[in-house]
């Protein structure tokens, strides 16, 4: 649908300056008015960067297997072109301002400042609402056609500004016209700056990572993000993301960046692929939860009140001691304490706390200790055991 659309303003684009290069051009010679014939010449320039923006729109759409991350960049191609056709109409004013002596003797000046006067309302309407359509459908294209239309309106001042100039018998349309060569100047320089910027493959807007962000940190599962890249490339941005994520299975890990995907696709416009590279939070290291009550001995899942997580370093060294309650959605806190191993006195009956855990990639550890202390050291040793083991095979 946009794709539609955007169609649709650059081939109306190139009919309205096709009609203006006409009616300009046969009214400059009937009324001989320079200015009239230069704006023809003006108009002519703006249908041929339609033309180019029309093509530049369509083969933009187009998919190809050598091409794998698409076409889009012929928008912006197609905007720098348009932006040189910008500086050319700036320089045409310009020398025609300052280097044109040849005097002509205006016949009829009334026709041609109607003429002018109907090329302005044109102009200056449709310039506005393209812009408004290349800004909803984020098409720099359409943006840049709606400038060099904008332009041909600020041109039609000037140029009607000499006629009404000619009518009265004064000559004002040099002044105002240098002035208006430089807001055209202007004018294609944002365009290439903005144009070359894509091309290059500049980052997306501050304001856009960062509302990228919240969205991936709202997650609980997210510990950080180690990096955020994005591009644009046409009306289409692309991400590269690289996350810090709490030790998960590798299904529910998928599953999780598949939402944060989702979400960010819903909520930033014209996204066309977000690829995520995620890690575990903890790569080394050991963390145990053991499930006790009230007075801190070890129970099983259903008598449990109380949850306390352990993080051991690689080296066997416990680093800190933390203590949650176990109220409400017990599943819930236990798969949020993100611990390799849950010490209990035995596994859990529940079907979807078995499950649960399962999911999460957590290890039931069944003991007959009483204390988390004594637990604690029964876990180490059987980790001991295993790493020494695993480094003789």
């Amino acid at each position: 649908m946009n794709q539609t659309l955007k169609e649709r303003w650059i081939l109306g684009s190139l009919l309205l300056n096709l009609f203006l290069s006409v009616l300009k051009l046969v009214f400059g010679l009937i009324t001989n008015s320079l200015g009239l014939i230069a704006e023809a010449i003006h108009s002519f320039s703006d249908l041929v960067a339609s033309v180019i923006s029309f093509i530049g729109v369509k083969l933009s759409a187009k998919k190809s297997e050598d091409f794998p991350y698409g076409l889009y960049k012929i928008e912006n191609i197609a905007a720098l072109i348009i932006s040189l056709f910008l500086f050319l109409a700036g320089y045409e004013i310009i020398k025609e301002v300052f280097f044109h002596h040849e005097e002509k003797q205006v016949s009829n000046p009334e026709y041609a400042i109607i003429v002018m006067v109907i090329a302005m309302i044109l102009t200056f309407f449709y310039s506005r609402f393209e812009k408004q359509a290349g800004k909803k459908l984020n098409s720099p294209t359409l943006i840049a056609d709606a400038e060099h239309i904008w332009a041909d309106f600020l041109s039609s001042v000037i140029v009607l500004i000499g006629l009404i100039g000619v009518y009265f018998g004064y000559n004002l349309d040099k002044y105002a016209a240098a002035v208006v060569a430089l807001f055209i100047f202007h004018s294609g320089f944002e365009i290439m700056k903005d144009s070359i910027k894509v091309l290059l493959d500049f980052t997306l807007e501050k304001e856009e990572l960062e509302k990228i962000k919240n969205i991936i940190l709202k997650h609980p599962a997210i510990v950080d993000i180690k990096s955020i890249k994005g591009r644009s490339a046409g009306s289409y941005k692309f991400l590269e993301i690289e996350l810090l994520m709490h030790n998960l299975s590798l299904r529910e890990a998928h599953k999780i960046v598949d939402e944060i995907a989702q979400q960010i696709k819903e909520k930033v416009p014209n996204i066309d692929s977000v690829i995520i590279h995620y890690e575990p939070a903890r790569q080394e290291g050991l963390r145990v939860a053991f499930l006790t009550d009230d007075e801190g001995n070890i129970k099983d899942f259903e008598t449990a009140t109380y949850i306390t997580v352990v993080d051991i370093t690689k080296d066997f060294e416990v680093l800190k001691n933390t203590l949650l309650k176990l109220s409400g959605n017990k599943n819930k806190i236990i798969e949020n304490s993100r611990a390799d191993v849950i010490v209990s006195k035995n596994h859990p009956l529940n079907f979807e706390t078995r499950f649960s855990l399962s999911r999460s990639s957590i290890m039931v550890w069944e003991t007959e200790k009483q204390k988390i202390e004594d637990a604690l050291q029964e876990v180490i040793k059987s980790w001991k055991e295993f790493i020494n083991k695993e480094g003789k095979s």
